[in-house]
């Protein structure tokens, strides 16, 4: 899921549409009843972020059919050459990027994507972490989606722990108290009688503190500031993914949380050449770069942060290719804070060829969430590190195993409880076990640059040396942080981060915890795996005293083929089960169930 594409391409920096649909953004105050309401995003709030991020000296408009392009000659940029240095006027510390006192990203003002819709159990409370902050959300009244602080204001026990009421109230399962969409209690089963139960009700102390909460793009966001001032103010501020030039994306999004903080987890999009070393395929053999299943690397010689856009709202990059498929394509990257990378590729002939959309949440210290989505526009931009050998062993195993393997899908198509999830959850954790080892590679990477800057205990601009243009998007959104972002993110009151971010291997490369919580098709998938268990060891045992009972009855009677037979149906049950739990392992973690604990990752 997390995976990036080993391609990441670049183009011209199009003109900006000027026109946005507008979205609904749910309405309320914390700690006082206010009635839900549906407020329209206006277009000047839009159009205002848009000059924000683009600068004052830039002007963009929509852009049409008998519009003419920007010639290159038309074009301010300004070159983001890396640095190991502090940043010179001529390469990040121009005028149109340098800090003001009113150009500051505000880390608890801003929509941070929390879930995929899709992700989401409507029929039970979702547990969640912003900026460090433990919050619950859940399918309240009228079908519309409702967060509060996980803390129920009675003893503070995790809202989480409870359940969704027939009339959609969130349940505090220690002691009863029901809470509704805006966090105003709505029962407290311990009071004495009625009015003491109504007045309990309406003290401002007996209600769940609530957030502002919006569903758009698929996705569920959340503002991290509770009060009627944060109500009015997130309302008119749009979603990050708005400023995308062409809209939103088709397809499903993906879902991760990442063991490896926000800025190590941002510099790796920033920094595509990566792809070429990190997810490249390696001869077993020598443990070298395979020529044969990798394309040949090309130097980046443009990598450019266009002058005039970076400001708090974000900026944009605009670099080439680096591999000898991709050498000719270009692309603008427009990174909108805090949360969205939307990247845009064209071919040397200009037309579309590959889009990618990436958000992130900072989660707590040393973890965020990562959501993805690819759009190829080509079959050329469909590029990997490869595909594994397949030996003639490999497809004399595939051949004795597919009865067992369509009789296992049979099973999940018409036994399982619910067949769309599980056949969902299976593509996720089982059949798409490819992109948990991509996503590990980078993981390891980024953990060990995080954990090198943490031990460093000095600033990046000494830690790092970056003399290549390849470099300059990790520069630049190093620039953007130290500029406009206060040096890193602002975590919640309360928020301490002062902890190693050292994980071990086994928390690295954990699977439950980076995707598998988070998702209901993949918890559906592996509770159903887990029935299936319970029942291949119920049958293998039945079986297996079968067998007993026949080849005590056959010894006598001189008929020893019933037991052999169910001794045989035991044997294929116990191979069928250790096929079932490595499948659930797969589902919880990268460390193989057998051998080596250090899984092979190239």
């Amino acid at each position: 899921h997390e995976a990036p594409p080993s391609v990441l391409v670049t183009k011209r920096v199009r003109e900006m549409i000027a026109s946005i649909a507008t979205a609904p953004a749910t309405a309320g105050v914390a700690r006082r009843t206010v009635r839900s309401s549906r407020t329209t995003r206006g277009a000047t709030a839009i159009r205002a972020r848009r000059s924000a991020l683009m600068g004052s000296n830039q002007t963009f408009v929509a852009s049409s059919s008998t519009s003419k392009r920007r010639s290159v000659s038309e074009r301010l940029t300004v070159r983001a050459q890396s640095i190991s240095e502090p940043p010179s006027k001529t390469t990040q510390d121009t005028p149109s990027d340098a800090p003001s006192n009113g150009d500051q990203f505000d880390w608890a003002k801003a929509w941070y994507p929390m879930s995929p819709i899709d992700f989401l159990d409507e029929a039970a409370p979702n547990q969640m972490k912003v900026l460090g902050k433990s919050i619950v959300a859940w399918k309240g009244e009228g079908g519309a989606w409702a967060v509060v602080e996980d803390s129920c204001p009675h003893r503070m026990a995790p809202l989480s722990l409870g359940f969704i009421s027939q009339d959609k109230q969130i349940v505090c399962r220690y002691h009863g108290w029901e809470f509704g969409n805006d966090g105003k209690a709505t029962a407290i089963p311990m009071s004495t009688d009625a009015k003491a139960e109504a007045t309990a009700c309406e003290s401002p102390r007996s209600c769940a503190v609530s957030y502002p909460v919006k569903e758009e793009a698929g996705v569920l966001w959340v503002w991290p500031t509770a009060g009627a001032d944060a109500w009015l103010e997130a309302s008119a501020t749009p979603v990050a993914t708005a400023a995308a030039e062409f809209g939103e994306l088709s397809g499903d999004w993906g879902m991760v949380e990442l063991p490896v903080g926000y800025a190590p987890a941002l510099e790796n999009q920033f920094d595509p050449s990566h792809a070429e070393w990190l997810h490249a395929k390696y001869d077993a053999a020598n443990g070298t770069l395979d020529p044969v299943m990798n394309a040949g690397y090309e130097p980046m010689t443009k990598f450019e942060v266009k002058e005039g856009s970076m400001g708090s709202s974000g900026f944009i990059v605009d670099h080439g290719g680096y591999n000898a498929g991709n050498k000719d394509v270009s692309a603008t990257r427009l990174f909108t804070a805090p949360c969205s990378s939307r990247s845009e590729y064209h071919d040397a002939n200009g037309n579309r060829y590959l889009s990618a959309a990436i958000l992130y949440t900072p989660t707590e210290p040393g973890r965020c969430l990562m959501f993805t989505k690819f759009q190829a526009h080509t079959r050329k931009a469909v590029q990997g590190a490869g595909k594994a050998k397949v030996t003639a062993g490999d497809r004399w195993r595939n051949i004795l195993e597919s009865p067992a393997v369509l009789a296992f899908q049979w099973y999940m198509e018409f036994v399982a409880e619910d067949p769309e999830l599980v056949r969902i959850g299976l593509q996720h954790g089982v059949y798409g076990s490819a992109a948990y080892t991509l996503g590990d590679q980078d993981i390891q990477a980024m953990h060990g640059v995080e954990v090198a800057m943490e031990s460093a205990e000095r600033d990046w601009k000494k830690s790092y040396y970056l003399p290549t243009p390849a470099d300059a998007g990790v520069a630049g959104f190093r620039t953007w942080m130290d500029n406009h972002a206060g040096g890193g993110v602002k975590w919640a009151e309360g928020v301490r981060d002062d902890e190693s971010k050292m994980k071990p291997i086994a928390q690295r490369l954990e699977r439950y915890e980076r995707h598998t919580r988070h998702c209901r098709y993949c918890k559906a998938a592996l509770r159903e795996l887990g029935v299936l268990e319970e029942r291949l060891v119920d049958f293998s045992n039945a079986m297996l005293a079968a067998g007993l009972v026949f080849g005590l009855g056959g010894a006598v009677v001189g008929q020893e083929g019933p037991a052999v037979v169910a001794v045989c149906l035991a044997g294929l049950a116990v191979n069928a089960t250790e096929s079932v739990r490595d499948m659930q392992h797969g589902m919880k973690t990268s460390i193989p169930r057998r051998g080596d604990a250090m899984p092979k990752l190239w």
